[in-house]
This record gives C-alpha cells, sequence and structure tokens, in this order.
C-alpha cells in the first residue's frame, strides 16, 4: 500500500510562518479503482471531524490488503483556525472559508487557497466534506447535497447509513461552500454533518458509514459493519422542515433527546430566567415530526433557532 504526504498549497504569512494545506493519500500497490476525498477542519472550532479521519486511517493502515482504491484525506483546510479554535480563517478579515469557493488562482491568499483545494480534488469520484454543529446545538448524523444534483445524489447517499438526508437549495451560500462549488463542476460531493459533542457511539456511526460507502464503490474490500438502507428520512424542499423559534431571551432548558418523534404541541423545551426564577416561554412543537437539529442547554435570545423538525409525511 502507497502512503504519500503532499503539500497541496502554501503561503507565506507573517512572522516567517507559512499557511499549508496538506493532503494524505492511501492507495493500493496495483493499480486503483477509483478516488474519494474526504476533508474536515474548514471551520476551525469543529473538532470531530479530525478524530473520523484519524479512524479512517488507522483502519487503512491496519488493513492494508483491502484498500482497492484511492483514498485522499485533508485533516486541516483550515489549519489557522484549528489553531485558535476559530471558525473563520484569523487573518484580519475573518472570512468563512466555506462561503469562498470555487476561489481564483490568482486572487486573494484565501481565494487562491480555495482554488488549490478544486484544482486537487476535481475530478475524483467522491469528495466528503465532514462538520460538525457547535457546542450550543445537537445535530444528527445527516448527508447535506446540493439539490441541482438531487435526483443524482440522495440514491448514492443512501450507502453512508446517515440517520436523515437533506437537500440545500443552491443559494449564494451553498454554491459558494466547497461542495457546492464542486457539484458545480461537476464532481459529485456531500457534506457530512455530525454533533461536535464527543459522543463514541455517534462518532462510530459517521465512521462505519464512509467504510460502507467506501466498499459500495469498490474501494473497500475489509469490513464495514453497518448495512445500507433505503429507509432514511429525506427532506427534498424546504416545506418539510419546520424552524422551531423562541421569542423570549433567557436560558434554553432542553426537555426532548435528538431523533425523537414528536407530536404537534409537545413540549421541546422551556426558557427560564434565573434571575426571577420562573420560566419565560415554552417551547413547543409546532407539527408532528423528526427532531433532527435542536438546541442545547445555552442562553438563547429572541429569534434563537431551537430546533428543525422534518415534518412527517402524509
Amino acid at each position: 500500500m502507497l502512503r504519500e504526504l503532499a503539500t497541496i498549497a502554501s503561503v507565506a504569512l507573517p512572522v516567517n510562518e507559512r499557511w499549508a494545506l496538506r493532503r494524505c493519500r492511501y492507495a493500493p500497490d496495483s493499480s486503483s479503482k477509483g478516488r474519494v476525498c474526504i476533508a474536515t477542519g474548514i471551520h476551525g472550532d469543529e473538532m470531530m471531524g479530525q478524530f473520523i479521519i484519524y479512524h479512517i486511517a488507522r483502519r487503512i493502515r491496519q488493513n492494508p490488503n483491502a484498500l482497492l482504491g484511492t483514498v485522499d484525506l485533508y485533516p486541516m483546510l483550515n489549519p489557522l483556525g484549528l489553531d485558535v479554535l476559530e471558525r473563520t480563517v484569523p487573518t484580519g478579515t475573518q472570512l468563512d472559508m466555506n462561503r469562498s469557493f470555487p476561489g481564483r488562482p490568482k486572487g486573494t491568499t484565501l481565494e487562491s487557497m480555495c482554488d488549490s483545494i478544486m484544482q486537487d480534488m476535481m475530478g475524483s469520484d467522491l469528495v466528503l466534506d465532514i462538520h460538525a454543529s457547535s457546542q450550543h446545538k445537537s445535530e444528527m448524523y445527516e448527508v447535506r447535497i446540493s439539490s441541482s444534483a438531487c435526483s443524482q445524489l440522495v440514491p448514492k447517499a443512501h450507502a453512508l447509513c446517515p440517520d436523515i438526508i437533506w437537500t440545500l437549495e443552491d443559494r449564494s451560500t451553498f454554491s459558494s461552500s466547497l461542495v457546492g462549488a464542486l457539484t458545480e463542476a461537476g464532481t459529485d460531493a456531500m457534506v457530512i454533518e455530525m454533533d461536535e459533542q464527543y459522543h463514541p457511539e455517534a462518532a462510530e456511526k459517521v465512521i462505519e458509514g464512509i467504510f460502507c460507502k467506501l466498499k459500495e464503490m469498490g474501494l473497500w474490500a475489509g469490513d464495514a459493519r453497518r448495512l445500507p438502507t433505503e429507509d432514511i428520512p429525506t427532506v427534498l424542499s424546504a416545506e418539510q422542515i419546520c424552524r422551531v423559534p423562541c421569542e423570549q431571551p433567557g436560558i434554553y432548558v432542553p426537555e426532548t433527546l435528538i431523533g425523537t418523534h414528536v407530536k404537534a404541541g409537545q413540549v421541546l423545551g422551556e426558557i427560564i430566567d434565573a434571575l426571577a426564577g420562573a420560566p419565560r416561554e415554552t417551547i413547543t412543537a409546532p407539527c408532528d415530526g423528526l427532531i433532527f437539529s435542536q438546541r442545547n442547554y445555552s442562553a438563547v435570545y429572541p429569534g434563537t433557532l431551537i430546533a428543525r423538525i422534518r415534518k412527517e409525511q402524509a
């Protein structure tokens, strides 16, 4: 098995530092049956992707003969942000790297780096961009794809064994993301969204889903302990999602768990006023459905998103 480290882009920074983007390639000794790119760290405050990529590399190295195709790992697309645990690129402008694609080869430093990432990934059979929710939110294991490639990518997402598949409208924010730009350029790409909190069981679910997908694509001959299913909740339009905001400020105390199927009127949680020693607002479900994104115990303000519910199909 070939293991190759490469620097796909590098620019000079003040005080004799450099911003370098590195890739670790695993490939079979003989001809490769395809190529998958797995990236994370585009937001510096999302850490769980590091854990996922570590275990993917570890399993490949433990079972090298099972690798039949090329797997490219990009563990830190925004290493500067990761160093200081900031979502954006901490270069003075505080720009969101995932709103800067496809980039330009002779543009700003950030645009040039984004272009280098695009050039290195385009033409692969699949790109997976791993993200994690903030510390204030819990997310089910989701696969998010562009609505423009919905018919093509939804069937391909099933082998990742997610808890839910969500197609996102191609608005400017998504089209300027890594996955949106790659999709527009003709490369299959998907976002993996997971919980930022360290839960070994949730992480294992994502890892197994990725190996299940590699096996389906003929790139992996080893174990893949999750079984794909066609019975995965799928969001195909914004009308299928019920967003639940709050109206009052205070501390949100959840009463339901992520992944719960709720009924309209069921209590999701309560906003409390510690100084007054009294509740300010009771948050209830506006519809029947599956809670796939939910606010954790935290401070909230009027308009804060408390939960996303996938509406039950009639």
